[in-house]
């Protein structure tokens, strides 16, 4: 079987005029006033080498932008990066020898095991099928043979949740272990129980072997402009950022300059902003998840995130593949998120994180 890149599919999406439900970039424009606020930028005088813990003013902006969400952090544990990838990449540099096994859960998000790959890490992977719970305390039986972990919560492709206690059951055992962990959390605005769309289920989260990573790509579609940031103690942050400044001169300073002016004086437009996105994205995963049904594939409501797992029951996952192909779709085939894309997983992967008239082509296309 040929290699599943999501990339790749995108980019055959883009060449034949197919619509993209592969790549999950979100497919609506950023908030305006994010988008004014960049063109008015003094470009001169801000178009210089970044400090290597990322603008000032943003890494202000974010403390405050996390106290509103129920999670005080000082500045001093904050970084601004140059997205979600330049933070893990520097954590994994800071804490892991050459050629260090490195834990990678799968179903697994393709730019991980990438990543790891490009650093010359060996990821070692605990398997959980499609429709099976994530185990999150078996993983830390792994830590001891591993000097890192990758943990993505929510689950980008499956949208599982890690609690607070099934958080720092980790944690204790990274520290007990010295095991690193690496908690990825882009999907955070996306998980849909309101009663946990915040983040003070955090604010005693021991991070002195962790950190907490995440990016403003997918909450205000700007993946473009690559604008993370890395949680971690003060000790972690000096050496993360140390590693981070000569690979990614601390980001761009254009992206935070701008989101630390909409982030301390735009919060509101920003919310609502937000606000409207999710609930498009569940509009449209249920007149999604309707209209696949209606060609036996079969999915549910993920607990977060803008991913459906579709339950398909043709031949193999490249054959669903095709066949939403030739209608127009290009979708992520199941097995593209384990190490072994040889085996079936009976799914595909979509993303509803898209438009309006998007979603009606979908549906349009489903009803043949």
């Amino acid at each position: 079987m040929t290699t599943v890149n999501i990339r790749e599919l995108a980019e055959r999406a883009k060449a034949s005029g197919a619509l993209d439900l592969a790549q999950g970039v979100i497919q609506v424009p950023p908030p305006a006033v994010l988008t004014d606020l960049f063109k008015k930028l003094p470009v001169s005088e801000i178009s210089r080498y970044n400090n290597k813990r990322g603008v000032p003013e943003y890494r202000a902006a974010i403390a405050k932008y996390l106290a509103r969400r129920g999670w005080e952090v000082p500045v001093e544990n904050i970084a601004g990066t140059a997205g979600a990838m330049a933070g893990i990449t520097s954590s994994l540099l800071q804490h892991c020898s050459p050629g260090a096994k490195v834990l990678l859960p799968e179903p697994f998000f393709q730019g991980h095991a990438q990543l790891l790959k490009s650093l010359g890490l060996e990821p070692v992977h605990v398997k959980t099928p499609y429709g099976e719970p994530i185990d999150w305390g078996s993983l830390a039986a792994h830590f001891p043979d591993v000097e890192a972990a990758i943990i993505t919560t929510p689950s980008n492709p499956t949208g599982h949740v890690a609690t607070h206690e099934q958080l720092e059951t980790l944690i204790t055992a990274g520290q007990e272990h010295n095991c690193f962990l690496i908690i990825d959390e882009m999907y955070r605005e996306f998980v849909w129980d309101e009663s946990k769309h915040d983040d003070s289920d955090h604010q005693n989260l021991d991070l002195s072997l962790a950190a907490v990573v995440r990016s403003f790509s997918k909450t205000l579609s700007i993946p473009g402009w690559r604008a993370g940031w890395i949680i971690t103690s003060p000790e972690l942050m000096e050496a993360i950022s140390t590693v981070h400044d000569p690979i990614f001169a601390g980001g761009s300073t254009l992206a935070q300059n701008a989101l630390a002016q909409a982030l301390d004086k735009h919060d509101d437009e920003l919310t609502v902003y937000v606000n409207e996105l999710r609930d498009l994205c569940l509009t449209n995963a249920a007149a999604m998840l309707e209209a696949f049904a209606k060609i036996d594939m079969v999915g549910e409501m993920p607990a977060a995130t803008y991913y459906l797992l579709l339950k398909h029951n043709r031949a193999s996952d490249m054959e669903a593949f095709e066949e939403l192909l030739k209608l127009g779709l290009v979708v992520t085939p199941g097995n593209a998120f384990f190490s072994d894309q040889s085996a079936e997983t009976g799914y595909v992967r979509v993303h509803a994180g898209i438009s309006t008239e998007s979603r009606e082509r979908v549906i349009t296309a489903l009803q043949g």
